[in-house]
């Protein structure tokens, strides 16, 4: 989001954080509910976010469309974000999509701090990481004829066994093909929200063998200290990279495998 959408994304983060203690995954489930009716009602969208309205008048529309259909806490975060000024009427939506995951960070943590929040990335990570690499849960995840309940247990299913009722719904909802997206897509950017809130960063580490406890420690230890801050290591392995490691952190690569140094080799002889 950029300008005005921005500023108002922070506005409405301060009033998710005021009501998400009571009842967060309600809320959350509630909120991107409120998302779908927007992304299939555009004449609605519109009218929510229209600038030659006066705010009270967007929250007028927004509480006759949604009162007694979704919870006060609901309709507190839904009002305050009609009340801002978009930059494009999906600002809005993405808005509070944003609010849901900020939602269901809220109930991780309240349940079980740091470590709780840990178990829901990590199901969110597993579940990329399977979908990446598997052509087929890629096409029944976006098979058109599946039901949508269908994919919602695939995509929990594929986010490992152990789930916590954070990750089922944050994979429920990335199973549901929300807004036409990839479901490793989605599920990627619901990550990125959560570590973020924890001003942290996600690691994507690829190696040949899989990484004993102990040198995960030392190679978290060691990314942490150059980038000053926390990482979550998200490790895969992959044989094809025949040896050394490869982390990507954001847009930056640190690639020390041997598949890429004889690609190097090759292209220097070529």
């Amino acid at each position: 989001m950029a300008g005005v959408s921005t500023e108002s994304l922070s506005k409405v983060e301060e009033v998710l954080e005021a009501h998400a203690s009571l009842q967060p995954l309600n809320l959350a489930s509630e909120l991107f509910a409120v998302v779908d009716v927007l992304d299939h009602n555009g004449t609605l969208r519109r009218a929510v976010t229209d600038s030659s309205r006066d705010a009270a008048a967007r929250q007028g529309i927004a509480n006759t469309v949604f009162d007694g259909k979704i919870s006060s806490q609901a309709m507190a975060v839904l009002t305050n974000a009609v009340a801002q000024r978009w930059s494009d009427d999906t600002d809005l939506a993405n808005a509070l999509e944003r609010a849901a995951v900020l939602a269901v960070t809220a109930s991780a943590q309240s349940r079980g701090g740091v470590d709780a929040l840990d178990e829901v990335l990590n199901e969110l990570l597993t579940f990329v990481r399977t979908v990446d690499s598997n052509a087929q849960a890629q096409e029944a995840l976006s098979d058109h004829q599946a039901s949508k309940e269908a994919k919602k247990k695939l995509a929990v299913a594929l986010g490992g066994p152990a789930t916590t009722a954070e990750g089922v719904l944050l994979l429920e909802r990335v199973g549901s093909n929300p807004r036409g997206r990839h479901a490793a897509r989605v599920a990627d950017e619901f990550a990125e929200i959560i570590v973020t809130r924890q001003n942290r960063y996600i690691a994507r580490v690829t190696s040949a063998i899989a990484l004993s406890q102990a040198q995960l420690e030392r190679l978290g230890r060691a990314l942490n200290a150059v980038y000053g801050r926390e990482l979550k290591l998200d490790v895969s392995v992959d044989p094809a990279v025949l040896g050394g490691l490869r982390v990507q952190v954001g847009d930056e690569v640190i690639d020390g495998t041997v598949e890429t140094r004889m690609s190097d080799l090759a292209r220097s002889i070529g």
